[in-house]
């Protein structure tokens, strides 16, 4: 058995009572698939992102269970029919990896710190060319030592 998770909107105008029974008639249907249903919780009133249907808040309901994929199936199927649910989304929980975030470090905060005393020193060395027919100093040195030999 597999865990889902059903977020889904009805009417704000509802009376408890009425959602009540929306609540009740999904349990029935996951209980009679086979599935269990592990809770079902009422988030509240919240506005909407835009407007659906002159709506521009919603009651958000929240149920979570267990069951094969035809229970979401049929739940998935019986929501897009029923008038009192706006929206609906069914997730799978079973692939959901919740993975822990590392504390975010800032770039400044990786680059090495350069105080405004601290000079350093560039040295360029410039090495000739094998073919450029001048010698390096080290090269100078070595043929003034064999000349005087």
């Amino acid at each position: 058995m597999r865990k889902y998770e059903v977020l889904f909107i009805v009417s704000p105008e509802h009376d408890e009572e009425k959602v009540a029974s929306i609540i009740s008639r999904y349990k029935d249907v996951v209980t009679q698939g086979n599935g269990t249903v592990i809770s079902a919780d009422k988030w509240g009133k919240r506005r909407l992102a835009y407007e659906i249907n002159h709506m521009r808040e919603g009651l958000y309901l929240l149920m979570v269970f267990e069951g094969g994929s035809e229970v979401a199936s049929e739940l998935d199927r019986l929501m897009k029919i029923d008038q009192d649910v706006v929206r609906h989304m069914i997730v799978r929980l079973d692939n959901v990896k919740r993975k822990q975030r590392a504390p975010k470090v800032s770039k400044r905060a990786q680059e090495p710190k350069v105080e405004a005393q601290e000079a350093q020193a560039v040295v360029v060395v410039k090495e000739p060319q094998e073919g450029s027919g001048q010698a390096s100093p080290e090269q100078e040195t070595q043929k003034g030592q064999g000349e005087t030999k």
